[in-house]
């Protein structure tokens, strides 16, 4: 595996400063505004061939603005992806020639490539069975995604590798979403739960 040579990601946190209280009674007194920056460690995980920079939480959704100082981060269960009923973004490096699983999480997830060439992978458009934590899907679709591209996720199965010599940086944000659901003939629908693929 090549050694990680990204740089530290940078959060810059612009919050609202309390008002004395003798301003109380001012309409037009505004807050002055605090700017925090601060350096992102990536942590590795699993064999070190992904890290991750948490960048901000919150178990609430909208967000509360409320505060200022060091940004509050609500712990993100299981393997740290999707915060139930909330926000979870982060920046996830995929080291060079990483195959990821195919995985369906119940979020809508926006992933914006940094740097590198990220690969996509997506069964096809066709019905495909799942037994025992392994697909029927054959070879999976890749779709290339470049640095300033956005990929917008809406519950699909779907593994994120990278096929290159080069480290690849994303930001993801992650949305905690309701039900992935998909229509079955004229009148029902099928809810697909969460899944990791062997």
């Amino acid at each position: 595996m090549s050694s990680y040579n990204l740089p530290s990601p940078r959060r810059i946190t612009a919050s609202n400063l309390p008002l004395a209280s003798h301003h109380a009674s001012n309409e037009h007194a505004e807050p002055g505004v605090e700017v925090k920056v601060d350096s992102l460690t990536a942590e590795p995980l699993f064999d070190g061939s992904l890290r991750r920079a948490v960048v901000a939480t919150s178990k609430q959704f909208p967000p509360s603005n409320d505060g200022h100082g060091n940004l509050p981060l609500d712990e993100v269960p299981g393997i740290g992806i999707v915060l139930p009923g909330g926000l979870n973004m982060y920046y996830i490096d995929i080291a060079p020639h990483t195959e990821g699983a195919l995985h369906r999480t119940t979020s809508t997830d926006y992933l914006v490539v940094i740097s590198g060439k990220l690969s996509l992978l997506t069964p096809k458009a066709e019905t495909y069975h799942v037994k025992d934590g392994k697909a029927t899907c054959g070879e999976p679709v890749e779709t290339i995604v470049l640095p300033g591209d956005v990929v917008a996720q809406r519950g699909p199965m779907h593994a994120l590798s990278n096929r290159s010599d080069e480290w690849v940086r994303v930001l993801a944000v992650v949305l905690s979403s309701s039900p992935n659901k998909v229509p079955v003939g004229d009148a029902s629908h099928k809810e697909l739960q969460d899944q990791w693929l062997a």
